[in-house]
């Protein structure tokens, strides 16, 4: 490998750890619950019936790896329901805003990340290349957890309008980096997204394997603070 120039990160459960791994069920209590908005739907399990139906027929309109909001996944739901007299915007941010600040709580940060990150950010630029459908979302989980000082910028799938394994996500990462491909390092926890395909698009690539699962990788590590010592 060329001179190592730029670490790219993905974001969750990379860099931010989450205390509960949220599947739709919760993601749909996190929205739901205490909403004030929960008398137009039958039930608790009539809007996780919603919520995977608006899922399915967004995610079969768009193009395969098109990228597109969780606020457009919100707004297809309560046009399918009666109202009854309130604004649609309305309904919608307040499902957004609570499920927001319901995902919000379930995150964290390790200080070993943050030490790592800080020790990494005085040698090379370090990005961020998340899918993420909440328009500023992992800018505001860095700042909150104070480490957005660390990075030289944010790529995500909502800005790019293209998720990962999509190739277009990784070149305007690229574009970010200011360095030639050979000098780009990706790193995280999922093998398609953050290991396969960055190396296929040309970057080095180093595996987030905190399970022990990929005992065949050979660049790989269970910690970011491992990160270190395998670069150095």
């Amino acid at each position: 490998m060329a001179s190592l120039g730029c670490i790219l990160f993905d974001c969750m459960e990379t860099i931010v750890d989450v205390k509960i791994k949220p599947d739709i069920r919760l993601s749909c209590k996190w929205t739901y619950y205490d909403s004030e908005y929960e008398s137009l739907w039958d039930s608790f399990d009539s809007f996780v019936e919603s919520y995977e139906t608006a899922k399915n027929y967004l995610d079969g309109k768009h193009r395969k790896y098109e990228e597109y909001s969780l606020f457009d996944r919100f707004m297809f739901m309560v046009r399918q329901v009666d109202t009854k007299g309130h604004e649609t915007e309305t309904i919608v941010n307040a499902l957004s805003n609570n499920y927001w600040k319901n995902y919000k709580r379930n995150c964290f940060v390790h200080d070993s990340v943050k030490s790592t990150l800080l020790e990494l950010s005085g040698k090379f630029r370090l990005g961020i290349v998340s899918n993420f459908m909440v328009n500023g979302g992992v800018e505001e989980l860095l700042e909150i957890h104070g480490i957005s000082k660390y990075f030289d910028f944010i790529i995500t799938s909502i800005k790019v309008g293209w998720k990962k394994p999509s190739e277009k996500i990784y070149a305007a990462a690229l574009d970010a980096a200011k360095v030639p491909k050979e000098q780009v390092l990706f790193v995280g926890d999922d093998y398609i997204c953050d290991y396969e395909a960055p190396l296929k698009y040309g970057f080095d690539a180093i595996l987030l394997d905190k399970e022990n699962e990929f005992i065949d990788v050979k660049k790989r590590i269970t910690a970011i603070k491992d990160l270190v010592h395998m670069i150095s």
